[in-house]
């Protein structure tokens, strides 16, 4: 059995910052990261940090370039985890200092200090069989590759209509009846894993709920809220809200 990666006093997980031209709080974060204003032993990146990513888009690629530096550097220092979510993917070639999580490995399984199992997914896992095989269609690399080419051939320009239509996405908003819908998903992880605690990211809600002798936890869109969780510990682990709204 492969060694169980516990989750430090301090982690902090962060959220859906779909991040573009227009909206730069992630880059921000970074930057407070790397200059010691922000303080983490272990960063836990959940997914969709960007509007979209992917190894073997060019355009995209280059338009985040100075993300990927950052993220691989402070990967030095630190331990980084980026789980990838449906706005980013194929990672795994622009990183070599942070450990990737592809849709394929995900929930991935931590413990904490306290010894609780805990699950970790972005959280578009346990999707109706056409929406998940649609999806990862979209994460193959030959089409993807393919898709490169001719949008170089047309000077970017799928590339800048993607960005530019992701850009009007509306981000904020409220999911009716949230708790039931973590309560459908603890039912499904407890059909397949042992599960005390579940993180995930994706639906933008930033709530947390106990469910019996569980937590489910969704981390909070960065994009919205300018807010993450970080990990505090007492007799179990507990997460506490840091907001970098000025």
């Amino acid at each position: 059995m492969s060694e169980q990666i516990v989750i430090k006093n301090g982690a902090i997980f962060i959220a859906d910052s779909h991040e573009n031209e227009n909206r730069e709080n992630f880059w921000y974060f970074l930057r407070a990261l790397k200059n010691g204003e922000i303080k983490t032993p272990q960063l836990f990146l959940m997914g969709d940090m960007f509007d979209f990513l992917a190894g073997e888009c060019e355009f995209f690629v280059k338009f985040y370039e100075r993300y990927v530096r950052t993220i691989d550097e402070l990967g030095e220092k630190m331990e980084i985890y980026y789980f990838e979510g449906n706005h980013d993917f194929n990672l795994a070639s622009l990183f070599k200092n942070i450990k990737i999580y592809p849709i394929g490995v995900q929930p991935a399984r931590f413990v904490s200090e306290c010894g609780q199992s805990v699950f970790i997914a972005h959280g578009d896992i346990f999707l109706p069989f056409v929406s998940k095989y649609a999806l990862r269609f979209l994460r193959v690399k030959f089409f993807l590759k393919t898709m490169n080419f001719f949008d170089k051939f047309l000077n970017f320009r799928l590339s800048k209509r993607i960005l530019n239509k992701l850009k009007r996405k509306i981000l904020d908003y409220k999911i009716p009846n949230f708790k039931n819908l973590a309560e459908a998903k603890m039912r499904r992880y407890n059909a397949f894993y042992k599960a005390d605690v579940v993180i995930e990211g994706h639906y933008h809600q930033g709530e947390q709920y106990v469910l019996g002798k569980q937590k489910y936890i969704n981390v909070p869109s960065f994009a919205c809220e300018q807010s993450y969780f970080v990990v505090k510990y007492d007799q179990n682990i507990k997460f506490a809200r840091k907001s970098v709204k000025v």
